[in-house]
């Protein structure tokens, strides 16, 4: 009865000090909240736009992983590593690399990618052939100035130019030599005395169920694969190029939320 009574006195001196703060409670809540819209209004604008993006930088390597299709960990890298001057503000080497003014450079507040994940049916993850590159700057009128001044980093490292330049020529002497191999067997196949069977012969592995067996039809494939990727596979192509976003990046439903809470805390330690 005793411990009852204490708890409905405590309730009741919390209630009678609301009662009698309640000025000074709600008018130091709302000075909090409306300083925070004040400096809202008067802080630097931010944009933010996110661009998705694809790299031939492994497939110039030749590295192939079963598990995944053209490996963007390099092209990940390369960028994460650019935000990294920009953290340091060292403007001049952002301008040098991205081949833009340093007033240009210093507008860029991050860029930072990451890899694009999908989920299969059994919920595990898999990398795609692609990832996102988010860019936040002071200034929307650079947006498309950083998206060019990013394809020509990709485009002078030299790690890179001198891989695309030895992939090109190396998937040229494979096409070559693919179509003199396909002019062979049609000549063998149109031997009339030829025991060659063309339509059980393959020369990829057994586990690729949905490629044609006829031998022909697969170097044929093969050829147009390489001669695709030599003309489409670049150092760094935007699948989709970064929007010029016109609304300022802001949180105003957080950090108004925390801004009431704080001064609300405030209010009762003063009152």
């Amino acid at each position: 009865m005793t411990e009852e009574l204490s708890l409905r006195e405590i309730i009741n001196l919390v209630i009678l000090f609301f009662i009698k703060f309640k000025l000074l409670i709600i008018s130091i809540t709302f000075i909090g909240f409306l300083s925070m819209i004040i400096f809202e209004k008067n802080k630097p604008e931010y944009f933010s736009t996110i661009a998705i993006a694809t790299s031939g930088i492994s497939e110039f390597e030749r590295i192939y992983d079963s598990k995944e299709e053209m490996n963007q960990r390099t092209a990940i890298n390369l960028i994460n590593n650019l935000q990294l001057d920009i953290l340091k503000e060292d403007f001049i080497l952002v301008s040098e690399k991205l081949n833009i003014l340093v007033d240009e450079a210093s507008l860029i507040k991050s860029i930072i990618a990451a890899q694009i994940i999908n989920l299969d049916q059994d919920g595990k993850e898999h990398n795609t052939p692609k990832f996102s590159i988010e860019l936040t700057v002071k200034d929307n009128e650079i947006i498309s100035t950083v998206q060019k001044g990013l394809i020509y980093f990709f485009n002078t490292n030299k790690y890179i130019s001198r891989y695309h330049n030895k992939y090109k020529e190396t998937s040229q002497i494979e096409v070559e030599s693919i179509s003199k191999e396909v002019v062979e067997l049609k000549r063998l196949r149109g031997l009339v005395n030829s025991d060659l069977d063309m339509s059980t012969m393959s020369i990829y592995s057994n586990k690729k169920v949905d490629l044609s067996q006829n031998q022909i039809i697969e170097l044929i494939q093969h050829r147009t694969a390489n001669l695709t990727n030599q003309l489409l596979l670049e150092p760094l192509s935007f699948v989709q190029g970064f929007s010029k976003s016109r609304v300022p990046h802001t949180d105003m439903l957080f950090l108004s939320f925390v801004t009431i809470l704080i001064s609300f805390l405030i209010a009762i330690i003063i009152a």
